[in-house]
């Protein structure tokens, strides 16, 4: 099922994208990956749960070079099963 554009911008004007920036709730370093991945993994899975209609978006754009969209698809498939 195709994602439209009002869709994705609308889940995109009603995210707090300062959450995922320095200084926000969802924002980590490296150190913090580091010392505590699974809590990093919950915030990877946050701002990708947010982004994922915009990939979905670009991977059925047909003038995206098909080596692309299969890269997008197959990032998306893993962060799918890592962000359930």
């Amino acid at each position: 099922m195709k994602t439209t554009f009002e869709e994705i911008n609308q889940q995109i004007d009603s995210t707090d994208l300062t959450q995922f920036q320095e200084g926000g709730v969802h924002h980590f370093t490296a150190e913090a990956a580091a010392a505590n991945p699974g809590n990093v993994l919950q915030k990877v899975c946050g701002i990708y749960n947010v982004i994922k209609p915009i990939l979905k978006g670009i991977s059925d754009f047909p003038l995206i070079p098909g080596k692309w969209r299969a890269a997008i698809t197959a990032f998306m498939g893993l962060m799918n099963k890592l962000c359930p």
